[in-house]
Parts: structure tokens; sequence; C-alpha cells
């Protein structure tokens, strides 16, 4: 089991997976070694930085002491003018300091530097009136505050928070030296440990490599044996699949006799009985009480609605099964056809149609007449109350998100045909359920209908190779997209009878 796991051209592809995933670990390791180190420099810069600073500061104020103090003890200017001079750089030191403390990585350590320098200003704010009463000659006086505590005071809290300020740098600055000096030594080690494992790797996949080409020519000689049985099978189940799709064929045949016979039988009882039902209303009308007339309205009702039902489930199912040849169909014919057609209604709507100019496919004419009657039919049917219907048909090139899930999309050119209505509209929530056959979104009394007109356009664009998609919002009116190739052919086997329905 071990010699076919080392031979299995898995093993192989899984090693190169680990060479590949050890390279790649290693470069983001030196990747993530070098930021880290750059944080790390930024750190102890930042950190020298303040010390710096606050050294510089601490410097600054301890010169103006001396100088003061100096000054006061023997009158000279000299030490006078050192003073002056410390006091011109003290600005820039304090500057420097507010300007360390912005970069500092430690929230308390910035309220200490802050401190620090609302200390030094205090300190120098005190060495100023020391030296003002000394220039005005009031040298006892400035003598005694500089013997006060006050400005000891002062100085101590000044000295205290410098020291904690710098030995937490320092500390700080240590730890940011271990580290580097850690990652310095984790870096060296990794990358030898890396270096020996990626080496191993590559010499076990040449080591692999040598026995799966062995191995190949092995299971090629075996493939050879097994690819001439296969091909005597699939002659075999050739010949079956072929007897199936002739006895496939002709149960569809049987089918469609039978559901043709069923149509003209079931719709023989249906006749009788609205011409019954039609001679009892003509002749007893008179003598039938309102209860009785209600009842024989609804049973000649159903039987309208039933011979509607099996006239329409008879087109739905000759879609596919009586379609006629493909020839070429220019659009903007079939649109005037089916606006003549439609004339009455449009004019009893003051109705709007808009139309862009169509292309020519090639399809089946009667079932595209059919497919646009039945939309335009719908928009007219579906308006909203004392609102004019508008109607938009118009074509363009498909998008390639609308060819997703078609067949043949290479092979076809495509337009998408929109039929846009300003209607009752619906909710998109229904989009899909609309084209299943017998689904109503309104009730019997509203508009009416079986429910299947939809449903045949989804049939008839399908065996166009194409496919329907309605979008719509409540009051907002309705959007129908067909996708359909201009040079299609035909995908289920065709006949001599096409599609009579127009109702949805």
């Amino acid at each position: 089991m071990l010699n076919r796991a080392i031979q299995s051209i898995y093993s192989w592809i899984i090693l190169v997976g680990v060479v590949i995933f050890v390279i790649t670990g290693n470069a983001f390791y030196v990747i993530s070694t070098l930021d880290e180190l750059a944080a790390l420099e930024a750190r102890l810069f930042t950190t020298t930085r303040v010390i710096n600073a606050i050294n510089n500061l601490h410097m600054g104020v301890l010169r103006a002491e001396s100088s003061k103090r100096g000054y006061l003890l023997t009158e000279d200017d000299v030490y006078l003018s050192d003073y002056n001079k410390t006091l011109l750089r003290m600005e820039g030191l304090i500057n420097e300091a507010e300007q360390s403390a912005e970069f500092s990585d430690f929230p308390r350590q910035i309220t200490n530097i802050e401190k620090l320098i609302n200390l030094s200003r205090k300190k120098l704010d005190d060495m100023a009136l020391t030296v003002n009463l000394a220039r005005e000659g009031d040298f006892e006086q400035a003598i005694q505050l500089v013997k006060s505590d006050r400005g000891l005071r002062l100085y101590d809290r000044f000295e205290t928070l410098f020291s904690q300020i710098d030995e937490s740098e320092r500390t700080v600055q240590g730890e940011h030296l271990a580290n580097l000096m850690k990652l310095r030594r984790d870096s060296v080690n990794t990358l030898i440990i890396s270096g020996v494992t990626t080496a191993f790797l590559i010499v076990a996949i040449f080591v692999l490599l040598k026995i799966n080409m062995r191995e190949n020519l092995r299971h090629q000689r075996v493939l050879e044996d097994i690819n001439e049985e296969l091909e005597h099978k699939i002659a075999q189940r050739t010949q079956e699949l072929q007897i199936y799709s002739d006895e496939l064929g002709r149960s569809n045949r049987e089918l469609e006799d039978f559901a043709f016979v069923a149509s003209h039988d079931l719709q023989e009882p249906l006749r009788k009985i609205r011409a019954f039902g039609n001679r009892i209303e003509d002749g007893y009308g008179d003598v039938i009480d309102e209860r009785g007339r209600d009842f024989l309205n609804r049973m000649l009702n159903a039987a309208e609605r039933m011979s509607m039902l099996i006239s329409d489930l008879l087109s739905f199912s000759r879609v596919s099964t009586r379609g006629k040849e493909f020839s070429e169909v220019d659009l903007n014919a079939v649109v005037a056809s089916v606006l003549d057609d439609l004339e009455i209604v449009i004019e009893e709507t003051n109705a709007t149609v808009e139309v862009s100019t169509l292309p020519v496919i090639h399809g089946d004419k009667t079932q595209i007449d059919q497919l646009l009657l039945n939309l335009v039919s719908n928009a007219l049917k579906f308006k909203q109350e004392n609102v004019s219907p508008v109607i938009k048909i118009s074509s363009r090139p498909s998008d390639e998100s609308e060819l997703t899930g078609l067949h043949q999309v290479d092979e076809f050119d495509w337009k998408t045909i929109t039929i846009e209505d300003n209607g009752i509209g619906f909710d998109q929530s229904f989009a899909e359920k609309i084209f299943a056959p017998f689904q109503r979104l309104h009730g019997r009394s509203a508009y009416k209908g079986t429910g299947i007109g939809l449903a045949v356009c989804r049939r008839i664009v399908e065996r166009h190779n194409g496919h329907i998609k309605a979008t719509s919002e409540p009051g907002k009116g309705a959007r129908f997209a067909i996708v359909i190739p201009v040079n299609g052919e035909p995908f289920a086997n065709t006949s001599s009878s096409g599609v009579v329905n127009n109702d949805s």
C-alpha cells in the first residue's frame, strides 16, 4: 500500500503542493520579518527621539538655572548673556519634546511629557521673575526667592517626572532591542530549517517523478486494453439507445394522438351540456326562480371554462410536438399582424403601442405570432383602471449576463426582445409562478383566462433555445424580456400543427 501511495500521481501532486506551500510560507515569513523589523526600528527611533528630546529639555532647564544662579551670585553680565541664549533655545526644545510626544506608543507617556513641559514652563517663569528682579536692582528680593523652597519644590517635581519618563523610555528601548535580537535569531533558524526542508522536498519530487513516469507507462498499456473494451461496450450501448429513442418517439406520437382524441371526446359532452343549458335558459328561463337561474349560469360558466382549459392544454402540449419547421420570420411583420388582430381592443382601451425596429429571426412563424399575441393581449388585459395602456416593444443585442444557462451560446447570434407596459404589474416574488400552467395572480371575476398563456409563451421560447424573464412592481407595469437566437434551430421534433391559444 505504501508503494502504491508513493507511485501515485496524486502523491506527487501533493508533494509539489507542499513545496510550493513551504516556499510561499518562507516568502511570507521573510516579508513578515521585514515588516516586523521595520516596525521595531520605528519604535526604537521613536523611543530614542523621546529620550533625546526630554534630555535636551532637562539640560536646557539645568543650564538656565545655572546661568541664573551665577548671575545672582556674581552680578556678572556674562552669566546673564548665557541665560538669555538658553531661554531662546528653550522654546525650540519644548516644541521638540511636544513633537516627540505625538509619536509615542504610550498614551500615559504622552500625558507625562505634557506635564514635564508644563513644569518646564513654570520653572522658566520662576527663573524669569527672579532675573527680572535682579535686573531692576532688587538683588535682595531675588536672592530671597532663590532661597525660598518654591523653586526647589518645582525643580524636585520636574526632576522626578523627568526620571520617570527617562526610565520608562529606556526600559521600552531595551525591550525593543531584545525583541530585535530575538527576531534575528529566529529568522536565521527558520530560514535554515526551511532551506533544508525545501531541498529535501525537491529531491523527493524528482524521485517520485521518475517512479511515476515508469508507472504511467504501465498504466498506459492497461488503459489501451480498457479503451478497446469500452469502445465495444459503447457500440452496444449506442445501439440500445437508438432502440430506446425509436420507442420514445413512438410513445410520444401515441401520447399526442391520445391527447387529441381525449380532448375531442371531452369537448363533445361539454358542448351538449352547454347546448341543453342554453335551451333551458331560453325556453324555461321565465319559470325558473332566481336561485335556479343562478345554478344554471354557474353550470354554463363552468362548462365554458372546462372547454377553454381543454383547448389550452391541447395547445400547451402541441408546442413541442406539433411545431412547424423553422423559417425566416420578420418580427416587424409579426407585430403588425398581432396589432391588426387586436385593433378593436386597442381602440376600446385607448392604448398606445410603440414599436422599435425588430430583427428577422429563424423560427416557427406560427408560434412566434402566438408568443407576441399572448404578451401584447396580456398587456392590454391587465391595465390599470382609468389609465390608458402604453406598450413598448423593442429589441437590442443580448448582454452576456442574459445568456447564462443557455445552450450553444457561442454558436448563435442573440437578441433580447422586450415587451413593456404600464399596467397593474405584480410582485417580483411571483415572477416564476406566472409561467407555470394554471397559475393565476387574480381571480376569474377580475380577469378572464385559464392561466395557460404564459406557460405556452415559455414553451415556445424554450423550443427556440431561448428564455423569457418577467420583472415588475405592483402598480408600475410589467416587463417581459425574451432572449432568443436570431439564427437558432428547434430543440424538439417538428410536426404539422401550430399553437392556437391566445389567452393567459
